[in-house]
Parts: C-alpha cells; sequence; structure tokens
C-alpha cells in the first residue's frame, strides 16, 4: 500500500494546532516531551480543518503532563475547547502506526501525529456518528481507505477484534465494520471470514499443521462475531 499517498500535510492554521502550540509554549523549558495527538484532532490538522472535536486527544510518558495542562488553563475544567490527556491504551489501533507517524517539532516538544489509517482504525472501536462522518470525509477528500487498504490493515491488528475484558464497556468493533462499509464500500461485509480468519490463518502460516489448541482459538475468535 502507498500510504504516504494519502498521508496528507499537517496545517498548522486549524484549531486544534493553535491548541498544541498553546500547550508546547506551558511545557517546562529545557525538558525533552514527546506527545502523541489522537482522536479527530490529526485528521483536521492532516485531511480537513472541517473535521472538529470538543477536545484534542493526547498521551504523553510524562506523568505530570496532565498537571502542566490543568496548570495552564488548557484543561477542561478551564476551557471548552481543551486538551485531553488520556493513556496510551485509549489508542487501540493497527501495531503498525509508529512505522508511519509524522513527526513535529514545536519549542523543542516533539508531537506524533499518527496516519489518518490509524486514526480511522482507532475510531472503529466506538463508531459513534462523529467517527462515521470522519470517514465519510476522509474518503471523500482522499479516495482512501480503499476497500482493500482497510482489510489489509484490519487483518494485521486482528487481536481488536477479540472480546473486551468483563471489566471493559464492550466494543464490537466487527459490528461496527458491518456497519461501515455499506456506507463507505455500498455492500456488505462479513468480518469472520474476510478479516479474521484470513489473519489467524496468515499468523499461524509456516508454523506447521496448527495444534487443538490454535483450533480453539480460531473457533473462540469467529465465534459471536
Amino acid at each position: 500500500m502507498d500510504l504516504a499517498s494519502w498521508a496528507g500535510s499537517l496545517n498548522l492554521e486549524v484549531p486544534a494546532a493553535g491548541l498544541l502550540r498553546k500547550l508546547a509554549t506551558s511545557l517546562p523549558p529545557g525538558r525533552k516531551f514527546t506527545i502523541t495527538v489522537f482522536g479527530s484532532a490529526p485528521l483536521q490538522i492532516l485531511v480537513d480543518s472541517t473535521i472538529t472535536s470538543a477536545d484534542v486527544d493526547v498521551f504523553s510518558d510524562s506523568e505530570q503532563l496532565k498537571e502542566i495542562v490543568e496548570k495552564a488553563g488548557l484543561d477542561e475544567r478551564s476551557s471548552t475547547f481543551h486538551i485531553q490527556v488520556s493513556s496510551e491504551l485509549s489508542f487501540r489501533t493497527s501495531p503498525r502506526w509508529r512505522d508511519r507517524a509524522q513527526k513535529l517539532v514545536v519549542e523543542g516538544c516533539t508531537f506524533i501525529f499518527p496516519h489518518p489509517l490509524d486514526i480511522l482504525i482507532a475510531k472503529l472501536n466506538r463508531l459513534e456518528e462523529k467517527d462515521l462522518r470522519a470517514f465519510q470525509i476522509v474518503y471523500a477528500k482522499t479516495g482512501h481507505p480503499l476497500e482493500q487498504e482497510l482489510i489489509n490493515e484490519l487483518q494485521m491488528a486482528v487481536d481488536l477484534f477479540r472480546p473486551s475484558f468483563d471489566e471493559e464497556q464492550g466494543n464490537d468493533i466487527a459490528g461496527n465494520c458491518r456497519r461501515l462499509w455499506p456506507l463507505l464500500y455500498g455492500r456488505e461485509i462479513d468480518p469472520r471470514s474476510e478479516i479474521i480468519a484470513p489473519a489467524l490463518a496468515k499468523r499461524q502460516a509456516g508454523y506447521g499443521p496448527p495444534p487443538e489448541d490454535y483450533n480453539q482459538e480460531m473457533r473462540d475468535a469467529l465465534r459471536d462475531r
């Protein structure tokens, strides 16, 4: 896949970029920060300025970032349009996302922007109306993701299709694929046969005849999907 052809270029004039500049100037001088931006903000910055959200989602390995955001008045309690500091665990997408992310250094802070494809895959976990709209805008603007592009990447991220833990609010990414496909590609999709089963087969390839526990893994993965 030629993902570089639709990675987008950084538009630093949009509201999300302006908020990130405020964050960069609020960071302690002389310290190195690396902050990853996810949610809708990278799509606004990289693809289309009309993709908006009430916040800019970020995560960092700095434990002080949340406190810094609060002291700068950039948090939810201080501003309607705010920085939302989250955990990296909240960004559930392709395991290959770091390899194709873009970087921008502002005031000594390195901001990381995942590829639009990885942002869209993360949105499949919930696929609210705003997420559907983001898919449609990106597709209308870039012609991507092509159907096969998305299928290939979802196969590489097949573990996203595993059932949620009991303690989690359940996400039905297979069901969300079934919602998305007719709207974006004009046809129905069977995630079990087109995404999950081929991915598990690829994972097993080269290891000889599968043991019984692999057969059970296949059955468990396909059940109720």
